[in-house]
């Protein structure tokens, strides 16, 4: 052994047995703790003897009241032995104390000081009950930490004394008879769903060991159901978080996940599907676990899941004097717009003014680019004529046509090269390639002559599908903006009593093999309607493309789309079926219009032009975009094609 490795070790023996040494109760408290367990021990012995003596006794009613005494004697010195100077805490009598303004009201408990129950006073459930997010039934929360009498105490053993108490805040109070305190501030802001949570202590030393300086936050939540539509709520649901300095992310959806911190977390969520519970603070988790468990329906018919966060607060340099440490909670709707404006808020209140906390994206909005349509485009727009008051089932109408007129250029551009398409069928020069190409073999080299004579015409053969590619990003965007959109929540329209979910026309209980794993009990009237509009439209736009027509198996595809539609958005929100509905129908008022606007004499005389034109024949003109690049790949094939050929025929000879 060298010197450096015995010099080490000696120190490292020296800092243990220092540790061992600080970490020994005061004389003082080994003392208390001698004297309790005398008395435990005297009063056992007493208690057996007393008990041995009781037929002897002349009456039992003074035998039985010593008993009594003498237990409630044992259990003081048991609660002495284990909560040391905080053990009258132990004993109590459990109040709720509430605080309430216009929008929330929260319940606390005496018992552990801790956030019991929260009411959302604007809201109702799918039972047309006044919306709880969780009360003392589904909600277990309290704080662990290590006495300085080296024992492991829960904060839900203890009862906390109500001070200060108003209508919208209370302080509930922990004392140690050395005047040690730990203090739980609540405060509730005005018509505001914003909860403050404070730890305030004072000399939390003489109740937290300094050897293990840290207050350990567990909290248990079943996650209420709120919604009709079970399944789709649950996929809209889960435990969203965000590191300082990171994007936000979130459990797995299905199943059960958990995340194990490597980093300061900003907030955690437990996110319902229009509703949200945040714990924000100023980096103050710095380890533990966050979990998520899917709940089965025949289980738990009542809860969709499980989330549980198991934090740690450490309080190294925190124990001496007097400490402030600031935590909010927000308790309210998942309003995209709310929640973006809440951030300056929560960052303020919790010192985190640095950054932003970006909890407006618990909102699940999409891809990156879906997102941005979302929140740039469809979210300002929405609000925009929510404003006015319109009703929601004409605001979606004016959405709808507010998009089709933004999309109407390219949609006319796509309809005339589709026209071209159609023209080009006829023409004596297409037809003579088909003749020139009759043979199934050919059909790389008739496809390829036909790209290059569309060239010549002026056809664009990627034309038709330019609607189409402009209006997918929409359409997604919509399909993940209907579903969150809380205004929705309850909003009738026509039959639909609550666009934020389906609008059941027939409904039955009976379990049918397939059809209820299909259909989930219920058909969707919106969705029906937008499945008939679908097929027609489908239809229409075979009509319109003849080279559609000549697959059968891609048209075939095209209308069996529908029927998938049916059955995927059956559970979807009314809103979200009617504004497709809605789309699909100006799709077909537009294509009339359209059609009925374009001269196809004209446009066969322009592919006439184009044909004679000598730049075109001579290849002057070369092609760009989608043709060139495909063109060069079916060339590219047809010369693999040739070498394949040359090498059968040589194999053959041989």
């Amino acid at each position: 052994m060298n010197k450096n490795t015995l010099i080490g070790t000696v120190l490292m023996c020296l800092i243990f047995m220092a540790m061992v040494w600080t970490s020994q109760p005061s004389a003082e408290q080994l003392e208390a703790q001698r004297r309790a367990q005398d008395s435990i021990a005297r009063l056992q012995t007493e208690a057996i003897e007393n008990s041995m003596n009781a037929g002897a006794a002349a009456s039992e009613e003074p035998q039985d009241s010593l008993s009594l005494a003498q237990a409630d004697s044992i259990k003081q010195a048991l609660r002495q032995q284990k909560y040391g100077n905080i053990a009258a805490a132990a004993t109590g009598e459990e109040k709720i104390i509430n605080l309430s303004n216009n929008v929330l009201s929260v319940d606390i408990s005496s018992k552990g000081g801790v956030l019991q129950k929260a009411t959302l006073l604007e809201y109702e459930n799918y039972k047309d009950e006044q919306l709880v997010l969780f009360d003392a039934k589904n909600n277990h929360q309290y704080f662990t930490f290590y006495s300085v009498y080296g024992k492991y105490i829960t904060t839900e053993d203890l009862y906390f004394t109500p001070l200060a108490k108003t209508d919208s805040s209370v302080v509930m109070r922990l004392m140690s008879d050395d005047g040690g305190i730990l203090d739980f501030v609540y405060r509730l802001s005005p018509d505001s769903y914003l909860l403050d949570f404070t730890i305030h202590t004072v000399n939390l030393d003489n109740i937290v060991a300094p050897t293990q300086p840290s207050l350990q936050l567990t909290w248990n939540q079943k996650l209420v159901r709120t919604e009709l539509g079970r399944s789709f709520e649950e996929r809209y649901s889960s435990l969203f978080y965000k590191y300082s300095g990171e994007s936000v992310n979130d459990l797995s959806q299905t199943g059960s996940d958990s995340e194990r911190l490597d980093g300061p977390l900003a907030w955690f969520n437990f996110k319902n599907q229009f509703f949200s519970t945040i714990l924000a603070s100023n980096d103050l988790f710095r380890s533990g676990s966050l979990s998520s468990n899917a709940l089965k329906e025949d289980v738990s018919p009542e809860y969709l899941k499980e989330y549980s966060a198991d934090v740690e607060i450490d309080f190294t340099d925190r124990l001496k004097g007097e400490q402030i440490v600031p935590m909010t909670y927000f308790i309210g709707p998942n309003n995209y717009s709310l929640l973006r404006d809440m951030n300056d808020e929560i960052a303020s209140r919790v010192g985190k003014t640095n950054e932003n906390l970006e909890i407006q994206n618990s909102i699940y909005l999409g891809w990156p680019i879906v997102r941005h349509i979302n929140r740039w485009i469809v979210i300002p727009i929405f609000h925009f004529l929510d404003n006015f008051n319109l009703g929601y089932g004409l605001i979606i109408l004016l959405l709808t046509i507010f998009i089709k007129l933004v999309t109407l250029p390219f949609t006319y551009k796509s309809f005339k090269s589709s026209a071209k398409m159609r023209i080009a069928q006829k023409m004596p020069e297409v037809q003579a390639i088909n003749e020139k190409y009759p043979n199934q073999e050919d059909a790389m080299a008739k496809q390829q002559a036909l790209m290059a004579l569309y060239g010549k015409m002026g056809v664009n053969q990627m034309g038709g599908c330019l609607p189409m590619l402009l209006s997918w990003p929409v359409l997604i965007a919509l399909f993940y903006f209907f579903p969150t959109s809380i205004e929705l929540r309850g909003e009738s329209f026509l039959w639909a009593k609550d666009l934020s979910t389906y609008d059941a026309i027939i409904t039955w209980d009976e379990p049918i093999p397939v059809v209820n794993w299909i259909f989930h009990g219920h058909i969707s009237l919106f969705c029906l309607i937008m499945t008939v509009v679908q097929i027609f439209y489908t239809w229409l736009m075979q009509k319109q493309n003849p080279a559609q027509q000549a697959m059968p198996g891609m048209a075939m595809m095209m209308y069996l789309m529908p029927l998938f539609f049916l059955v995927f958005l059956n559970d979807y929100s009314a809103g979200l079926s009617y504004y497709y509905t809605l789309s699909l129908l100006f799709s077909i008022i537009q294509t009339y219009a359209i059609r009925a606007s374009m001269n196809e004499d004209k446009i066969l005389a322009e592919m006439k032009a184009n044909l004679s034109n000598p730049n075109r024949k001579k290849g002057g003109k070369k092609a760009s975009g989608w043709i060139a690049r495909l063109q060069e790949i079916q060339r590219q094939q047809q010369e693999e094609l040739r070498k394949q050929r040359e090498e059968q025929m040589r194999k053959q000879r041989r």
